[in-house]
């Protein structure tokens, strides 16, 4: 009599596995799916474009009215380098905007679908900072049109220079608002952005000098990556040296922010709803 082996039960796959299994095409034809429908999303929220396109764009033509006609040291226009400062202002918002679709996803189920398909936690990623890019980009652009129409003049290599220096350097803000969505839950992350974005804005000299401020301020300021992202995007305009410095700070920003929001993303795994 021949016996019959019974097939090995084989446990069902769970939202870890799913999170850690390797993606071939589906898992790029997945994410092509998700950066579209993310930017869809974004586009849909008129509230949010209007906060992260039309306020430092208010905020430029206001303040370059007051002080623009000025030149600063070393011969640059005053209003071209507000330009820049109010651009990364408006860029900061869009990239932190990366953390609060998260917390939409999270709170209606769609991160755990997502986690079950063939995408990687380094493509979910990659998905974020490519959907926060395609927000910067019109947040910086519109500033930019605006100093343009108020009299800016610079080559057309100088106006390309300055804009990716600044959407370069806004990256590990886009990092910085996954980790906050990832880490707190959809009531706090909320608040926490707008206090982020606000105190990274303020004390990183993107409103005000950082030389008008006291001593204390100008010190926490150098060390924060908003402030070296306006410095960089003037570079092109102001010359000198290229400030590297800033480089290093904002380099020690990513590996810190990554590091912390590839623990968040374990833990979101881990508490997503069932």
């Amino acid at each position: 009599m021949t016996s019959v082996t019974a097939p090995s039960a084989r446990p069902l796959p769970t939202i870890a596995d799913a999170a850690t299994r390797p993606a071939g095409r589906r898992g790029v034809r997945h994410v092509g799916h998700y950066i579209v429908h993310s930017i869809g999303f974004m586009l849909r929220d008129w509230s949010f474009l209007a906060f992260v396109v039309a306020m430092p764009t208010t905020m430029y033509l206001f303040f370059a009215g007051i002080y623009g006609d000025q030149t600063a040291a070393g011969g640059a226009s005053v209003a071209a380098i507000m330009m820049v400062t109010m651009a990364t202002y408006g860029g900061l918002g869009a990239a932190m905007s990366a953390g609060a679709q998260i917390q939409t996803e999270r709170a209606t189920g769609w991160f755990r679908q997502l986690m079950l398909t063939a995408i990687t936690p380094a493509q979910f990623m990659a998905a974020k900072i490519a959907v926060a890019v395609t927000v910067i980009m019109p947040a910086i652009a519109a500033v930019f049109i605006a100093g343009a129409i108020r009299g800016v003049r610079m080559d057309a290599g100088t106006w390309l220079a300055s804009g990716a220096l600044i959407l370069a350097s806004l990256l590990p803000m886009v990092i910085l608002g996954l980790v906050i969505g990832l880490w707190l839950k959809q009531a706090a992350a909320g608040a926490a952005t707008t206090l982020v974005m606000l105190a990274l804005s303020m004390l990183g000299g993107l409103w005000f000098p950082l030389d008008m401020m006291p001593d204390l301020m100008q010190t926490i300021g150098r060390l924060l990556p908003s402030y070296w992202a306006g410095r960089i995007g003037t570079w092109p305009i102001t010359g000198g040296d290229f400030p590297w410095q800033g480089v290093l700070v904002i380099g020690i920003w990513t590996v810190s922010l990554v590091v912390l929001g590839a623990l968040g993303y374990r833990r979101a795994v881990r508490t997503s709803r069932r």
